[in-house]
């Protein structure tokens, strides 16, 4: 080939893009230098054998940990093993996670979550003390020592179908998928893991029958108010059993909340006792739906202006050993009032009018059922009772309104009596305080 041939060559290669030399095509590396492999990045880690192990090797790079950088070697005995964490590692930064939130435990984000997102909020503290039971008795031991990162579906829901096995509550096992909702949703939105795998979790059926609800009829709701009448609880019970408040609701109650030319009471807080906790707390209802403002039937408000009279006398009976807090429904001084006295009270007034015994929910309950068996919609019962969800309400009811309903016509209508002017005995034999 002559010279001139070959810079003719030389030429049209390079025209084309080639290396003139006709070895590959031009790169925009310097001639004879190899290309550099593309570097791993952050967190995803590298793959190699170690000879005196006997092990493949993934390094995964935390990045800078209080000013140095740190690398950690993770150990595998088959190289697919090793290229699987690598897998995982680049897909964690793929979701925007870091390696370190890889090997978080679930116990340790739980208690994050019970300590700076729930005892901080809003929630009723009976709410919390109930979120806090159910991850230190049920979901931390169960399932805290999984890696944040790799819980899955299936797991929360074997988790559950477990429980329904155990013989726990339907109720029970709507509170652990509601703790599990709202923990793995803030660890979202802190962005821990990618998505909440909680979200679509079902609740299985118990295993163990429902458990009745306690509801008065009208010949035993008549009776156990008219046996209440000559105690200075009667109009606490009459609110119970006729617009259904929570024993909670109604001690924290306050003459503020109650106006009487328009016939309406505020309900805004609740008294709870919480385990662990010195003293009764006041604070806000049990949910957002619990605030409400209910229009109370003519009957409650005649029973509430004739306590008002007579809480009067008492307070001047009590002398100097009452302290006013503006309470309806306070303590023979003026304070909050025990609630477990007020079990207590209820079980003897049960008792003398040849009754079971019955807790002050079961006049809720009996508020419940005799409004949907004088037609009151559920809609409506579920804002009476403060339900967040009506699915709650009739979850609860459905069982028993059958049977309510059927006997409604004939035996229901104006089933609260009307009221005497008689007030109630100051003499009675409840203890102090209840």
């Amino acid at each position: 080939m002559s010279l001139q041939q070959a810079l003719r060559e030389h030429l049209d290669r390079a025209r084309a893009g080639q290396d003139p030399r006709g070895d590959e095509e031009i790169t925009g590396e310097p001639i004879g230098r190899k290309r550099k492999q593309n570097r791993r990045a952050q967190g995803e880690g590298s793959v190699y054998w170690r000879e005196d192990r006997q092990r493949w090797v993934i390094e995964i790079d935390y990045g800078v940990v209080n000013g140095r950088r740190k690398r950690v070697p993770r150990y595998f005995k088959t190289q697919d093993e090793a290229i699987e964490e690598q897998r995982k590692a680049r897909q964690s930064k793929a979701d925007g996670l870091t390696t370190l939130d890889r090997r978080s435990r679930f116990a340790d984000f739980l208690t994050y979550w019970l300590d700076e997102v729930v005892d901080p909020s809003e929630r009723a503290e009976s709410t919390k003390s109930s979120y806090r039971d159910m991850v230190n008795n049920h979901i931390r031991p169960a399932l805290g020592s999984r890696r944040l990162v790799e819980l899955k579906h299936e797991d929360l829901q074997r988790f559950l179908n477990r429980k329904a096995v155990d013989g726990y509550s339907a109720s029970t096992m709507r509170t652990l998928r509601s703790v599990l909702r709202q923990a793995l949703n803030e660890a979202v939105i802190t962005e821990k893991i990618a998505r909440n795998v909680a979200e679509t979790l079902r609740v299985p059926k118990a295993r163990k029958p429902k458990r009745t609800v306690a509801a008065l009829s009208k010949d035993d709701g008549l009776r156990l108010l008219d046996e209440a009448k000559s105690t200075r609880h009667y109009a606490l019970y009459v609110l119970l059993a006729m617009v259904g408040l929570r024993r909670g609701e109604a001690l924290a109650l306050r003459w503020s909340d109650f106006d009487e030319s328009a016939s309406t009471l505020r309900v805004a807080r609740q008294v709870t006792r919480v385990r662990g906790v010195k003293g009764l707390i006041v604070g806000p209802t049990k949910s957002q739906a619990g605030q409400r403002t209910l229009t109370l039937p003519g009957r409650c408000v005649e029973v509430l202006l004739s306590h008002r009279t007579a809480q009067h006398a008492h307070r001047q009976a009590a002398g100097e050993r009452w302290r006013e807090h503006g309470l309806i429904f306070p303590s023979t001084v003026g304070t909050h009032l025990e609630p477990r006295g007020l079990n207590t009270h209820l079980s003897k007034v049960c008792q003398r009018a040849g009754l079971p015994h019955l807790g002050p929910h079961a006049l809720r309950h009996t508020a419940a059922t005799m409004a949907y068996a004088l037609g009151v919609d559920w809609k409506q019962i579920q804002g009476m009772l403060g339900h967040t969800m009506l699915s709650t309400t009739m979850d609860i009811y459905v069982d028993m309104v059958d049977t309510v309903h059927g006997d409604a016509a004939s035996k229901l209508d104006g089933w609260f009596p009307a009221e005497k002017n008689e007030d109630p005995e100051d003499g009675t034999t409840e203890a102090e305080g209840a």
